[in-house]
């Protein structure tokens, strides 16, 4: 390309027009208005679906340990890793553990063996039980729940999107939503509360 032609070329693609860029900030915020909520919501799902399958996975180990050991094994709610919390103070968002309840009540004593234990669920996600699991759940060796009902994982208390882990006396499952409202039904019906279902 000869000198002339090189500087013609550069006098007629010299960059790019204040139109232009205004024109390119106006689209990508456009972009970014509807495509941030929507990032956000497909991470408050993701979180979800991960909390309660942790959740899930620790009610299938307590169960199989149960059966393995012989003995009842017990998943409580726990603040700090190492012992059951109890009252109203506590919840089971703040995590929880599994160990061999040799004496059944659903505290872990002195002698008993610390199975494993779960961290707290981030900021804003809960997991609440109805009155039946308020402070532990607990397997026998044949592997029967204590118990049955439900536990709630919500985020930020809504119950749409939320999800349910229905407690049987053998396996537990997951609510479904039946009727496309997206609020996942127990085996009552609809869950009312991400604080008592």
């Amino acid at each position: 390309m000869s000198y002339n032609a090189l500087s013609k070329y550069r006098s007629t693609h010299s960059g790019v027009t204040l139109v232009e860029l205004m024109v390119t900030i106006a689209v990508a915020s456009i972009l970014l208005t509807v495509a941030v909520p929507s990032f956000q919501d497909a991470i408050q799902r993701n979180r979800l679906t991960s909390a309660t399958n942790n959740f899930v996975v620790s009610i299938h180990y307590a169960r199989t340990e149960a059966i393995k050991r012989g003995q009842n094994v017990t998943l409580c709610k726990s603040s700090s890793g190492t012992s059951c919390a109890t009252g109203t103070g506590t919840f089971w968002e703040n995590g929880w553990i599994a160990f061999v309840d040799t004496d059944a009540d659903g505290t872990l004593d002195t002698g008993e063996t610390l199975l494993r234990a779960w961290p707290s669920l981030p900021t804003g996600y809960t997991l609440r039980p109805n009155n039946n699991f308020a402070n532990f759940l607990r397997y026998n060796p044949r592997g029967e729940a204590n118990n049955i009902g439900n536990f709630a994982v919500c985020y930020n208390n809504q119950l749409v999107g939320s999800k349910v882990v229905v407690i049987t006396r053998l396996r537990p499952w997951l609510g479904m939503d039946q009727d496309g409202d997206r609020i996942p039904e127990n085996k009552d019906g609809e869950i009312s509360s991400c604080t008592n279902p």
